[in-house]
This record gives C-alpha cells, structure tokens and sequence, in this order.
C-alpha cells in the first residue's frame, strides 16, 4: 500500500463535515417549515398586526444580528479571498498552461502569417515608389528632349 503524498484528512475535518450537514439540514428544515407557515406568517407576522411592543423589540434585535452577521460574513469574506485566490495561482504551473497555449495557436504560423502580410505591404510600397521615379525621370527627360532644338 503505497503512503499518499501531501495534507491527510484529520479528525478536524471529519467535525466540519458534521457540522456542514448539520447546517445544512438545519436550513432545509427551516425552509420546509416556512414554506408550509407561510400562509399564517404572512398575516400574522406583519408589523402592523403584532400584538406587542416586546415582539417587535425582539424583531428589531433579530434585524440587527442578521445584519451584523451578513457584515462579519462580508469582511470574512473580503479577508479569505486574497488568500485563497493566492493558493490556487500558486498551485498552478503558468508555465506550463503558457505552453501549452502557444502550443494551441501555433504562433510560429501566426508569425509567419504577419509578417508575411506586412513584407507584402512593403514589397507594394517599394514598387509604388518605384513606379512613381520612373514616371518623375520619364517626365524630366519628355520636357529635357521638348526644349532641345532639333538640328
């Protein structure tokens, strides 16, 4: 049996998966349970129809807790992301993944292909030039052979 390489499972994991499944089955109750109170809660529940100022006191404390929760858990997640963003590109092999993306667009071609394209547009241009001195010395020398005498 060969002895595996890297991070092992601990006891420690085993404990957050129980407590995962336990969150987990925890809210899938929870939706359940509000899906089937919905129709009493929403009549029942509403502000204008409590039927203390200690309910509504108790609402606002929840209100507040849910809302410092979703902060922590923003800033939780504003602090773990660099970090776990970090840990993948370190696990890549950019090297690798480079070569292999050159390798996929054949850049050896795609140069060729470009520098082709702009040779052929010198080569137009060194004969566009070339046709525009000819055509400048075969006028210099019609006016050179006009203003001769002919004898």
């Amino acid at each position: 049996m060969t002895e595996q390489s890297g991070p092992r499972p601990q006891a420690a994991d085993a404990l957050l998966a129980v407590a995962v499944l336990g969150v987990r089955t925890g809210l899938r109750a929870g939706g359940a349970v509000a899906r089937t109170a919905r129709p009493v809660t929403e009549v029942v529940l509403r502000p204008e129809k409590w039927p203390s100022k200690r309910l509504r006191l108790l609402a606002e404390i929840g209100f507040r807790q849910r809302r410092a929760a979703l902060e922590e858990a923003v800033r939780l997640y504003r602090k773990v992301t660099p970090a776990v963003i970090t840990d993948v590109l370190a696990q890549l092999d950019l090297g690798r993944i480079a070569q292999d993306v050159i390798d996929e667009i054949d850049l050896p071609e795609l140069i060729r292909a470009s520098t082709g394209s702009v040779a052929s547009e010198s080569m137009r241009d060194v004969r566009m030039q070339a046709i525009e001195a000819d055509e400048t010395v075969s006028r210099w020398f019609g006016r050179a052979r006009r203003s001769r005498p002919v004898a």
